[in-house]
């Protein structure tokens, strides 16, 4: 097992600490579960770090990304919503300020006219394309620690996991 990172060597005596004093626990969940959590909140600030040069935050950064990934860059609201894990009144903030950017556009639905799409613009696909590229240098990368295999490895040990809690 790799040498615990100066960063979680606290963590892991406080955990130490609190499972020794609460017999039945299980130290190595407890264990999991706060590396999950230090591990998504580094990853986030990088994140984070990228797109507040170019003035994005996360959440309007994986609409544009939901709505690149679309086809034809089209997606309502609702599907906006599902893919992006929001719920639907923050969809239509963090659509507001995108329109206005000038990242996406409002369109009729072509089937019913009730409906209104969203269709990503230009200078969303553009910010995508340039911003990913960054991301993978600068968030990505840290999964460069693992070998082909261990990340393969991994993936499916974390999709058991996420099985586990639907």
């Amino acid at each position: 097992m790799p040498p615990t990172p100066r960063c979680f060597i606290p963590v892991e005596e406080k955990i130490g600490r609190v499972c020794a004093r609460l017999p039945g626990s299980n130290a190595q969940h407890v264990m999991l579960s706060q590396l999950f959590k230090h591990i998504q909140g580094r990853l986030h600030e990088r994140m984070h770090a990228v797109l507040r040069e170019h003035n994005v935050n996360p959440v309007s950064f994986v609409a544009l990304t939901m709505l690149y990934s679309a086809p034809d860059s089209l997606l309502n609201p609702s599907e906006l919503a599902e893919a992006s894990g929001e719920s639907r009144a923050n969809v239509t903030r963090i659509c507001d300020e995108l329109v206005l950017r000038g990242m996406l556009s409002r369109e009729p639905n072509s089937d019913d006219r009730r409906r209104i799409d969203l269709r990503l613009a230009p200078a969303g696909a553009e910010l995508v394309q340039m911003l990913l590229p960054q991301l993978q240098l600068r968030v990505h990368a840290a999964y460069n620690v693992l070998s082909a295999d261990e990340k393969q490895q991994l993936e499916g040990l974390l999709k058991k996991v996420l099985g586990a809690l639907e």
